[in-house]
């Protein structure tokens, strides 16, 4: 919708999308939460990987060279 105030000294035109961009809004919020999410997911999943217990070790055992030689 375009309006024009016709006054004299005085020229302004007023454009209305509000309407138009709703569409564009939504779609920019989805966008944003989309993002949003994935960076909380991946950074929870980075978390998780690093609090896990640490496999127990078996230690070597001791070689003798002299007998291996």
């Amino acid at each position: 919708m375009w309006t024009f105030v016709m006054q004299p000294e005085l020229a302004t035109a007023i454009v209305d999308f509000t309407n138009e961009l709703s569409p564009l809004l939504v779609g920019l919020g989805s966008v944003v939460w989309l993002s949003a999410g994935m960076i909380v997911f991946a950074t929870l999943q980075h978390f998780a990987m690093q609090n896990t217990e640490p496999s127990a070790e078996t230690t070597p055992t001791p070689v003798d060279y002299r007998a291996a030689a």
